[in-house]
């Protein structure tokens, strides 16, 4: 009987929970209840208005809350906009903004057919900021106003990408813009420490910025003939206030805490109509950094590829991991970058950074694997690692316009960095009894120089004025590497009557890379009309590249060459191309046709090294 009631009670307590349950989501539902709102965009005579910008603005304080574009029949849908008071704001470029106010509150929102009125004025007198219109497509740029999304203070500019519609910024500050990478940041046009969108992002002060501005930078080439060659580049500029461009703007901040933690940095800018000079200064050990790291990564990721490769290694932890975000860091970066209008012919711009950072982590492991209900064995693991990088780059460009239609310009990054490794691990396996079957003892220190670079030198020149163009390109490639490892690995198994046998590896390697790429270009171009582009067009492209690994055990206090884990390749490509291309561009297709006739493709020289043959083998 007392088991019965006892079912009852536990019944009726699950009942009132569910009841109370679909009580509570109702209201909280409630609370937060989201709607839609539609409505039909046209012009004075009643056209439809495909891709104009439609926002919902709080009417409190102008900022966003929704957006949409209108579709080919003018139609458009804001998805899910919680209660309130909004103003309906409709903007296209060459038509007067519409804004509407309406609140919603228990049902959806039509707001019918909205008539936009054609724009008697340029479009750059009626946008303002103090109207707050967030979106505005021109063309095939889409522009942000910064104004319309409220950052908190001392925010950076990565912290107002994050609130912009169609942008994402991930974890590591990489930053997609419509889906696509952006490569490149520009500050009011110009370039910002190179092709490192990330020091623009995380050091400018939000505040400063009036607009920001996503399209797709087309080549040189492209931009000169105005036919698209598919060569473009996901690209922002960030538009300044005007009182940012007429003196002094930036911040300074710093903190420190328990365990002696610290965090510093400091952003000092001085822009004019003709002149940018910013002074950049970050330094902190809570694994912050305010600038990408590729040297760092790709270096870390060789070094690793040397020791995977000797493939004889078995546990030991060496490696622990090559993510700058794991363990402990300390960062220290320091960046200039100025760039100046000469005259009116002549823009030159540069850029140094220095950035080192030194990373320790360290990883305990304890695994148990059960077979039954019984304890099948207990892996143990200890591993350490301190991994340190010290880089520079370097960065020039310049332009000088002979004429209108007629310049050329110079491209150059250079790039140094030296990083080293060292990491152990201790890794043993335990018995159901305690006993120890298995230990490994592992230590990797390795060290490396890396220099890279690249130039070019472009000329264009416009022949008439129906656009028949001559462009000629001079590329320069380099890249050097040198690493040198040791490799101390101790393996210990349990054989019978309860003897260990030992397996001890001792290595010495070493890693050279050589690559030097030069590319000649010219090219004859004549429009056919809008979109059409016939051209004519030469190449040479030559690479020498030269690889050469060497692996030697250590083998009773003498050296002595692995053949087996040894190699090298020596390269040398030679192409001559020559082509009759025609293009033809329409809103999303784009038409290219190489016949194959035209082209003339030849190796030159090619050898390919592995072991250790007479002549190639590098004394350690």
């Amino acid at each position: 009987m007392i088991t019965n009631l006892r079912f009852v009670v536990r019944g009726i307590a699950i009942c009132a929970i569910v009841l109370f349950s679909f009580l509570f989501a109702d209201l909280a539902s409630a609370q937060t209840s989201r709607f839609n709102v539609t409505g039909v965009v046209v012009d004075s005579v009643g056209g439809s208005l495909q891709g104009a910008t439609i926002v919902a603005l709080t009417r409190a304080d102008s900022i966003l809350t929704k957006f949409a574009t209108t579709n080919g029949k003018g139609e458009f849908t804001l998805r899910r906009v919680p209660e309130g008071e909004y103003i309906l704001q409709i903007t296209f470029v060459g038509f007067q903004p519409l804004r509407r106010n309406f609140t919603l509150s228990d049902e959806a929102y039509d707001a019918g057919t909205l008539t936009l009125d054609y724009s008697v004025a340029e479009l750059g007198e009626l946008v303002v900021s103090a109207e707050h219109i967030p979106i505005v497509v021109r063309g095939d740029t889409l522009e942000y106003n910064a104004a319309a999304f409220a950052t908190r203070p001392n925010a950076v500019v990565e912290d107002l990408l994050r609130k912009l519609p169609g942008i994402e910024v991930e974890a590591d500050g990489t930053i997609k813009a419509q889906g696509e990478t952006v490569q490149q940041i520009f500050v009011d046009g110009k370039e910002f420490f190179g092709n490192d969108p990330k020091i623009a992002t995380r050091n400018l002060p939000a505040d400063a910025i009036a607009k920001v501005q996503v399209y797709d930078k087309l080549s040189d080439m492209a931009e000169f003939t105005g036919v698209d060659d598919g060569e473009e580049t996901k690209t922002i500029n960030l538009e300044l206030k005007e009182e940012a461009r007429q003196g002094y703007f930036g911040n300074m901040s710093g903190g420190y805490g328990d365990d002696g933690r610290y965090d510093g940095q400091a952003s000092i800018n001085r822009f004019s109509s003709t002149t940018q000079l910013s002074f950049l200064g970050n330094v902190n050990n809570v694994n912050r950094q305010g600038f990408s790291f590729g040297d760092y990564m790709s270096f870390m990721g060789g070094m690793q590829a040397i020791m995977i490769d000797g493939g004889r290694m078995s546990g030991g932890g060496v490696q622990v991991g090559t993510n700058i975000n794991d363990g402990f860091s300390e960062t220290l970066a320091l960046g200039l970058n100025a760039s100046r209008d000469l005259n009116s012919k002549t823009f030159v711009s540069g850029s140094y950074f220095l950035s080192s950072i030194e990373n320790q982590q360290t990883r305990t492991i304890q695994q148990q694997q059960l077979l039954g209900s019984s304890l099948s064995s207990l892996v143990q693991e200890n591993n350490n690692q301190l991994s340190d990088n010290l880089s520079h780059r370097l960065n020039v460009s310049a332009k000088y316009d002979f004429a209108k239609g007629h310049d050329i310009r110079f491209r150059g990054n250079f790039s140094t960095s030296t990083s080293s490794l060292t990491s152990s691990g201790l890794r043993s396996t335990l018995g159901t009894s305690g006993i120890v079957q298995n230990t490994s003892e592992t230590t990797y220190i390795t060290d490396g120089d890396q220099t890279a670079g690249d130039a070019s030198l472009t000329y264009r020149k416009r022949l008439n004025e129906k656009g028949r163009s001559f462009v000629a390109v001079a590329r320069l490639n380099l890249n050097d590497s040198e690493t040198g490892a040791n490799l101390n690995s101790l393996t210990g198994i349990l054989g019978s009557r309860d003897i260990f046998t030992y397996d001890e590896i001792a290595q010495i390697q070493a890693s050279l890379g050589n690559t030097l790429q030069q590319t000649q270009r010219v090219s004859l171009s004549e429009p056919l009309g809008k979109g059409r582009l016939i051209e004519l067009r030469a190449e040479r492209r030559q690479i020498n590249e030269d690889k050469d690994k060497t692996v030697s055990d250590l083998v009773n206090g003498s050296l002595i060459l692995n053949n087996m884990l040894s190699s090298g390749l020596d390269r040398t490509y030679t192409y001559y191309k020559a082509g009759l291309n025609f293009r033809k561009n329409w809103e999303s297709v784009t038409i290219f046709r190489n016949p194959p006739w035209t082209e003339r493709f030849w190796i030159r020289m090619f050898r390919f090294r592995t072991g250790s043959p007479t002549g190639f083998h590098r004394q350690i």
